[in-house]
Order: C-alpha cells, then structure tokens, then sequence
C-alpha cells in the first residue's frame, strides 16, 4: 500500500507541470475520459481498480485523501460518479461530492445533488435525486442505494409521464425500487395535475421486462346475476422460452365461484397449442350446481411430412359459460372435438382421426371414431407402364386416373341416461326412439378421366367412375355386405373474347369474356342399394336410373381506367351467370329449374378532398366502395308473358365510404430532457402546432331473402359499423344488426376512447338478445398491465 502511495504522488507532481496521462494509460481510461468529455488539461490518475478523472487533483498524503476539482469522475467497475468537485477517502474508501451530481450504476443513471458513495460495497446516499427506469421516472428527497440492484427513496415521486411537467404521480413516504423487478410504496397517493384523487395504503408497480412470474390486477364490477364480483384473481408464470401459464379465481357475491387454468405453449418447428380449464361452483335458486369445461388445441409436426392434431371442447352444461364475455360462448348450440394423424403415402396423405359433436339444445351426441381415409390425386395412365419425365406421343397421354379409400365408424346417441357402451358399439331403442346407433364401413372410389382439345379454342373431357362400400349391415339386418354404383360424363367448355376501346374519356379499355359450359352425365338405375346405410360418406347412389344435363353460360366485363397518370383495371366490374339443368330420362318435364346470379363490383372510388361546410376541417383521402349481388331461380314451365315465377330470390349490397381527418395540436409540452444527452435518447418535443390524420369509415350493409317477391321479403337484415376519431383525443366506433322486417333492433355495441396522453381510458356497451353489458378501463400506456383499473357490468331482462 505504501509503494501504491508512492506512486500515486509522483503522478500528481507530474500533474501538476500539466503533463498530459490520457497517452500512457489503458484503453480503458482513454474511454472514461472520452465519457466526461475531458478538455486538454483533465489529469487522469489510476488507482488500484479506480479511476480518477478531473481539471484539477490535490493529494493530503496525512489523511489519505484525494480532492477533484471541475469536471471530475471516478469509475469502478460499471460504476460512475460525476459532479463539479468531489474527495476520495482513501481509508474508508468513499466518495463525496458536492453541487450537482450524475450517477452512473450499470443501466441506472441518478440526477441530484451531494452524493456520498462507499466504492468497495457500492452503497450510498443522494440528496433530490431523479432518476429513469424502465418506462418511467421517480425521484426523492433522499436516495439511497441499499444493494446490489435496491434503492431506497424517502418522500418519494413515481410517474410515467415523459413531460418535463408530468400530467399525474404517485408519491409515497417510503419507495423501494428493485431495479429491474418492482416498486413498492407505502403509503401512496394518486395526484392528477396537483390534485389528490386516491389513496393506497400499499402499491406494488411490477417494471420488470419481458415474461416474468406475478400477479395480475383482477377486475370488479357488479350485475343483477352475480351481485358484487371480483373476476380475474390471476397468478402468471412463464414456462422457459416456449409457454405462459395463468391461473386465476373468479369470486361472485351471490352466485359462486370459478376456478380456471389457461396456458398457451409453442416450440417452434416442433409443437404448439393452448389448454383452457375451468370448474365452477354455482348457487341458483337454492340449488348448487358443479360445472366443468375443457378447451385445448394441440399441433405435433413429427418429421417427414407426417403431423398430428388434437381440437378439444367439452363442458358439462351451458352454465358454465352463462356470465362469459365471449358471444360465441353465450350463443353456442354445438361443440366439435377432433383429433387427426397425417402420413404422407405414395406421394398424397393417409389421414387417421375421430370425431365428437355435442348438441348442446337436445343433448345429443354424434361421434367418428376411428375414422381414416386416402385419397391418390389424378394422375396420368401412362407412369403405371413405365413412361417418366415428358408424356408419351400417343393417345393415352391425356389419360388419368384417381383413387381413394375411406374406412368409417360412426355413432349417435340420444339416450338421457348414456353409458360407456353407448358411445363405442351399444345399439339399443325404446318404443318411441333410437337411443343409441352405431354403423362402420368401408367405401373405395376409382375414377378414369381423358381431356382433350379437338379444337385449339374448345375443352373436353370425359370421366368414369366407380364406387364399391361394404357394410356391417343392412336395413334388412343382413351382416357385411356390399353395395356399388358408377357413372359417366362428359364436359365441353370455350370462351369468347371482345374487347372495346375508347380514346376519349376515364376508361380506356372494356372487356368482356363469354364462357358457355356444357356437361352431360349418366347413371343407371341404383334403387336397390335403398336397402344400404348413409353414415360418415359411406354411401352408395340410391336414385333412379339418370340423364342429367347442365347448360351454363358466364359473362365478365373488365374494365380500364384512368386515375391521375396511372392506368388501373376491375378485374370484374360485372359478373352474369345463368344455368339450366334437365333430366333426359324423365318422361314428363325434363328441365328442373333456371337460376341466374348478377353482381356488381365496381372496386374502390376515390373522390379526393372535400372541405366541410361552414368549418375550416378538410376530409381527405375519401373515396367509396360498393357491391352487389343478386341471384335467383325459377321452373322455365311455370313461366309465362306476365310473369318469369321467380323464386329463392336474394339480394346483398354493401356500401363503405372511408377517409382521413387532419386534427391539429396546439401549445405542445416539453418532454424531459433531463437524461437525453446521458442514454442518447432524441427528445421528439417541438413548439407551436403540428397536425395528424386518421382514418374514419362508414360502411351500411343489407341483405334481403324472399321465396317469391323480393319486394315483399321473408328476411331483411340491414347491419351498419362506423369508427371515427371525433377529436384529437376521442376514438369512436359504433356497429349494430337490424332486423327490418320485425322492426326490431337485434344486437348493438358502441365504444369510446380519450387519450389521456400517458393513460388510455375505454368504454364500451353492448346489446344483445335479453342481455346488455358495459366495460369501463382505465390503464397506463407505457405499463398497460401494471397499472390497470377496470370494471364491468350486465343485466339480462
């Protein structure tokens, strides 16, 4: 130690003829120095594993102290502390500074004034510090580092706000701060713009990054149903890198409690999917009920192509999703479960799975399992005998063939009272139902077809195919038999092109593109397979001996547009197309129907600017979208000159109009600049107005059903959605579902956001049914999840 002081004198006498060090020393001091942006004459000393950077040193060789005069520093480690003037004690190894002082622990950057600083444990105090962390800023009267990553902060002050006048705080007498983790406050006050607005007796703020283990803030409100809730009493820990777990309580005044389990996994190339657990307990009227319910998704890629699938939905009974959120929950008259294996063979799938469905209105239950299926696309005659690469010069080149095979066990239950036989093989009625029946086959498809183009312009092709199922049994009780059909075809189709165009005005180009279709198909007489089962696409044809003939013509006009100096097209701005089918074996009225479907896409128009009436405030950008589309049928015997007998009308239109707004911002706030030049972070603030747009839309959509006058409808719905930004701070959107024809307002929801510069608050309301509920939130925008306020309620009639 005494060479060590030794030393440190001779590099202050050489100090002090203004002999420059920053030359001989480390790469280290060089980038220290470089840090406190050290003029000419800074003298830079080290010691031990300390460095000592300053305009002026003095050395008390008595006291063992080091004085820094003017822009002086010390570092160690990945510790720093700057200010005008400061000692080093030796003996006790601390630090000392006076007036203004920057301290630098690691990514922690402290603002303040009189440090003192223990070098070898790294503790300390600081006096009206201010400091960032993470997405936010807190400060006190006293700060002092109490550990490692720990600071402890009396009479404290926590935003987030980035204004150098924040718009809202906390403050607490005594805040601890775990770096990188939390802040803990007690007691704690909320203040708006100076006022107090609430009181915390404890607060607990989570400022951790990324996924990290804590509690999630639960949600109260209150309905009719339930009384007083708190829902969402959660606990979230993240599994590793590849799943997030939450376990949370639901607890209801008057109705109960519910109990739920959600994770979410995925490692990527290899597996991912979701489970959802809930169990409830529930009280109406004097009567305790348990419910369960169980969603889970899951997808295995297992190499080679090969992959498996689990869809997963059960519930006891529609109680338990009585006081969901989700409409699809509340409106649920069925649920579907699957599970399916894939393995690639000779060059398609073989595909193994089963399936369950629950009716949740007549509880019943229809199930698949195991089911399997393979089906070989159509490929050319020619590969079976040796031909690879280019087709063969001959007739059989446009020759192919398919295959497939589906193997199926089927089963339905209607029983009150079901068993585990019920669900596997149990076949079994009473007087008045079938409680429970069961059917597994198996059915083989081969197809033969041939294409051709007898002329450059028309395309033909001819078709074969056969079908052979076997049946555990038939409606006459015999055991494994077997059934077959087959049939034959023929297609023919061409296109016709015009093209019109125009030298003057906005479109260019019209094109229009006729298709005529032609099919003709034959299959004999197939009465007798009536005795056959139909289940799971096991089935054989059953009608009668058939000539069916399909005539169909489609029409498409395209058109070219000008648009400023661009050239844009509608690829179909109209859009015809009839058919007629007819039965040639049928000895009466041949022709089955007519039908006809006409649509109207005329694409995006734009309209540009447009200046409010009376106002200063422009739309820009508008423009309008709009489509239809119209189908019907009708029998070509009962048509006469007084009327076309048109049925099975419909008729869907869609009109949206969309833009964007400028809204302009005046007397702008100053951010805090006070860490800008310490983490290189830009300050974005500017003085005066700016201006920002936003997009707006309106879209009104209507749909309308009649079995023979569409002017007189069965249905007609009309739905109508709109979201705007009505100023600068509140975003609105709207949306209902209107049944015109009952005058009766079926569903509707609207919702509204302020922008509270550092906070967000939302509000919504929905309708629908019997059932209305509100949501109101209030949450931070840079801790959306730490600092969250939220309540809801529902009533139903």
């Amino acid at each position: 130690m005494k060479m060590t002081k030794i030393l440190l004198l001779f590099i202050l006498l050489l100090a002090s003829f203004q002999m420059l060090l920053r030359a001989q020393a480390s790469e280290e001091v060089a980038v220290a120095a470089e840090k406190v942006a050290l003029s000419d004459s800074v003298n830079v000393a080290i010691m031990d594993s300390l460095i000592y950077v300053a305009d002026s040193l003095a050395y008390h060789h008595v006291d063992e102290r080091i004085y820094l005069w003017h822009n002086s520093a010390v570092f160690y480690e990945d510790s720093q502390i700057s200010a005008d003037s400061m000692y080093i004690d030796l003996k006790k190894e601390q630090a000392f500074t006076y007036g203004p002082t920057t301290m630098k622990d690691g990514e922690q950057v402290l603002l303040g004034r009189d440090v003192a600083y223990d070098i070898r444990s790294q503790t300390g105090f600081m006096w009206d510090g201010l400091s960032r962390i993470e997405k936010s800023y807190y400060g006190g009267e006293e700060i002092r580092k109490v550990g490692a990553k720990v600071y402890d902060v009396d009479r404290g002050r926590f935003t987030t706000c980035d204004l150098a006048e924040p718009d809202f705080w906390f403050t607490a007498g005594k805040l601890r701060i775990y770096q990188g983790d939390k802040l803990v406050g007690k007691p704690v006050v909320a203040w708006v713009n100076h006022l107090p607005v609430f009181y915390f007796p404890f607060l607990v703020v989570p400022i951790k990054r990324g996924r990290h283990p804590g509690f999630l803030i639960p949600e109260p409100g209150y309905n009719n149903v339930d009384g007083k809730f708190l829902r969402e009493i959660a606990w979230y820990y993240p599994y590793k890198d590849y799943a997030d777990i939450i376990l949370s309580l639901d607890l209801m005044e008057k109705t109960g409690w519910k109990a739920k389990l959600n994770t979410t996994y995925i490692k990527r190339y290899l597996y991912d999917g979701f489970l959802r657990l809930a169990y409830q307990r529930q009280r109406r009227d004097f009567i305790t009920s348990y419910d369960w319910s169980l969603r889970a998704r899951h997808h295995h890629d297992l190499g080679e192509r090969a992959a498996f699938d689990a869809d997963l939905d059960f519930i006891s009974n529609k109680r338990i999703w009585e006081s969901s959120g989700s409409l699809d929950e509340n409106l649920a008259e069925r649920l579907s479960s699957s599970m399916s294996y894939r393995q690639p063979l000779l060059g398609s799938y073989l595909n193994v799975g089963a399936t369950y469905t629950q009716d949740l209105v007549n509880d019943q239950v229809a199930l698949s399992l195991p089911s399997a299926s393979f089906s070989m696309p159509s490929r050319p005659v020619y590969e079976l005998f040796g031909f690879k690469g280019r087709s063969p010069a001959a007739w059989f080149a446009n020759l192919s063939y398919s295959y497939g095979v589906r193997l199926d066990h089927t089963g339905s239950i209607d029983a009150a009272d079901k068993s585990w036989r019920d669900y596997f093989w149990s076949n079994r009625s009473d007087s008045t139902q079938v409680l429970s029946e069961h059917h597994a086959g198996i059915k083989h498809n081969l197809g033969l077809s041939y294409n051709i183009k007898p002329l450059s312009w028309l395309n033909t092709s001819q078709s074969f195919s056969y079908g052979e199922a076997w049946f555990d049994r038939d409606k006459e009780g015999k055991k494994w038999v077997r059934g077959s059909d087959y049939s034959f075809s023929t297609a023919a189709n061409f296109n016709i092109y015009g093209i019109r165009n125009f030298s003057k005005g906005k479109i260019t180009s019209i094109r229009h593109i006729v298709t005529p279709s032609a099919s003709l198909s034959y299959r004999p007489d197939f009465e007798e397979n009536k005795r056959f089962y139909s289940f799971g696409g096991i089935a054989v044809s059953q009608s009668k001996a058939m000539l069916p003939l399909s005539l169909g013509i489609e029409q498409k006009w395209q058109l070219k547009y000008k648009s400023g100096r661009e050239e844009k097209r509608i690829a179909e701005a109209f859009s015809l197309s009839s058919r007629a089918s007819a039965d040639l074996k049928s000895k009466q009225k041949k022709f089955n129907h007519l039908a006809h479907s006409l649509a109207f896409k005329p694409g995006d128009v734009k309209l540009g600017s447009f200046r409010i009436p009376g106002t200063k405030s422009v739309l820009r950008d508008v423009g309008f979208t709009y489509d239809a589309q119209v189908s019907f049928s009708h029998n070509p015997y009962d048509i006469t000159w007084q009327s076309l007998a048109l049925k099975n009308q419909y008729f869907t239109h869609k009109l949206q109009v969309s833009g964007s707004a400028a809204y302009k911002t005046w007397f702008t706030r100053p951010k805090n600049r006070l860490f800008s030049s310490l983490d290189g972070s830009q300050d974005d603030s500017s003085d005066g107005s700016h201006s920002s747009g936003e997009g707006w839309k309106l879209s009104l959509s209507q749909d309308i059903s009649a079995a023979k006058n569409l002017f007189k409808p069965e249905n007609s719905n009309l739905h109508f959605d709109a979201s705007l930004k009505v100023s600068q701070n509140w975003q609105m959107s709207y949306s209902n579902y209107f049944d015109l024809k009952k005058s009766k307002l079926l569903a509707q929801s609207i919702s509204l956001s302020r922008d509270l510069h550092c906070w967000k608050l939302e509000l919504s309301y929905s309708r629908r049914n019997e059932l209305w509920e509100y949501r109101l939130a209030l949450f931070n925008m840079a801790l959306p999840e730490a600092l969250r306020f939220q309540t809801r309620d529902s009533k139903r009639y």
